[in-house]
C-alpha cells in the first residue's frame, strides 16, 4: 500500500472506533434516561412525595451523564494518540 492509502485507512478505523463508542455511549445514555421512569411504577414506596424513580432519575441520572462524557472523553483521547501514533510511524 501507499502511503496515502495507509492514512486513509487509518482515519477511516479510528472513525470507525470512534463512532462504536459514540453508539454504546448512546445506548447507555438511553437506558440511564428511559428505563427508571418505565420501571419506577414497579416500586411503590415515596420518599419525599415522589416517586424512588424520580429520586433515581433526579439524583443517580446527572452523575452518570457526567460519568458518561468523562468516560468518552478518556477513549476518544486514547483513541486519538493511537492514531498519532501510527501516523508518526509511517
Amino acid at each position: 500500500m501507499s502511503e496515502p492509502d495507509d492514512h486513509a485507512h487509518a482515519i477511516r478505523s479510528h472513525w470507525l472506533a470512534m463512532r462504536s463508542v459514540a453508539l454504546w455511549l448512546t445506548l447507555v445514555w438511553a437506558l440511564i434516561t428511559f428505563v427508571p421512569p418505565l420501571l419506577g411504577d414497579g416500586l411503590s414506596f415515596e420518599v419525599g412525595g415522589a416517586g424512588v424513580a424520580v429520586w433515581i432519575a433526579s439524583l443517580i441520572g446527572p452523575l452518570a451523564y457526567v460519568a458518561l462524557a468523562w468516560w468518552y472523553e478518556r477513549r476518544a483521547d486514547r483513541l486519538d494518540r493511537q492514531r498519532q501514533g501510527t501516523q508518526r510511524g509511517s
